[in-house]
């Protein structure tokens, strides 16, 4: 059935891709962000959801919303406090205005970051030297957040926001999507021009990455298919960027995690059947990080 849809962050990368997908599949789409850009299938209206009586309007109408408007990460001027008080604004202005408006299909973009504790990658420090503070493996949605920095820390208040509201509105389905490294072919060469020891990642996000079109498609996935309740998420792609055999990694990485099938039993290190389960969805795109990793 075709849904009227919000998209916050549709100037993002994930955003814009998210509204393709949802015009691909047949639904109405209302896109929002704060800056411009002319190339989306859809109008871009221009609102600034840090003001909660600017997201009234934009979700009046709508039965679904998909909300990726929260600054991306560590990674700017901003300072810390601000990252994360106007994440976790956005995150509550944006959510109380859509249950106010009768939505009650909801998916946020919530990050893999909220795992990961402090570990560093291989060549920072003593990062490998750190236990690891995952709870188990293969990881899933269900693991416990471990927060390290302030955009991560927002992300968990995010998650809580929904699970709070879900708890509240026994009609509403909400999910957090826990997105790993997010990449697509025009970001390839950026990341293939760093050496592996630099470019690897945080340890405790597990290697992870996802296409940014199978990202765009769990979203639409959730908000099509999801039943009521809080819902959380970790998808991956199948195999890990760093290219040696799952025993090994944990062998290396993660020594001290519990497991949850035998070692010589594990596939992947992230457990991806809860999701296929609930709204069927599974990675269409595997095959992004075709270059070994020297080790």
């Amino acid at each position: 059935m075709p849904l009227s849809v919000l998209v916050t962050g549709a100037a993002g990368r994930l955003g814009s891709e998210v509204c393709k997908v949802l015009i691909q599949a047949g639904h109405t789409v209302r896109a929002a962000d704060l800056r411009y850009r002319n190339d989306l299938p859809v109008r871009l209206e221009l609102a600034d959801v840090l003001d909660a009586r600017a997201v009234y309007p934009l979700v009046e109408g709508c039965q679904a919303l998909i909300h990726a408007a929260n600054h991306p990460g560590m990674h700017s001027s901003l300072p810390p406090q601000t990252v994360y008080a106007e994440n976790v604004t956005m995150d509550i202005n944006v959510f109380q205005a859509a249950l106010d408006m009768g939505v009650r299909r909801i998916a946020f973009a919530s990050s893999v970051q909220v795992i990961r504790g402090d570990r560093r990658s291989r060549g920072e420090q003593d990062g490998l030297a750190r236990p690891s503070s995952l709870a188990y493996l293969p990881a899933d949605g269900d693991l416990p957040a471990c927060a390290a920095n302030a955009y991560a820390l927002s992300k968990v208040a995010g998650e809580m926001q929904l699970k709070f509201f879900a708890a509240r509105h026994p009609d509403l389905a909400a999910t957090a999507i826990r997105y790993p490294l997010l990449a697509d072919p025009a970001h390839m060469h950026y990341f293939r021009s760093r050496s592996w020891e630099r470019w690897m990642g945080y340890l405790d996000e597990l290697f992870a990455y996802l296409s940014m079109a199978d990202a765009a498609r769990l979203a639409v996935a959730v908000i099509e298919r999801q039943t009521p309740g809080y819902h959380c998420f970790l998808p991956a792609a199948p195999a890990p960027y760093l290219a040696l055999p799952i025993p090994e990694i944990v062998r290396t990485y993660y020594p001290s995690v519990p497991l949850k099938v035998p070692l010589e039993r594990m596939k992947s290190l992230v457990d991806l059947s809860p999701i296929k389960r609930a709204v069927g969805w599974r990675p269409q795109d595997v095959r992004l990080f075709t270059t070994p990793a020297p080790h």
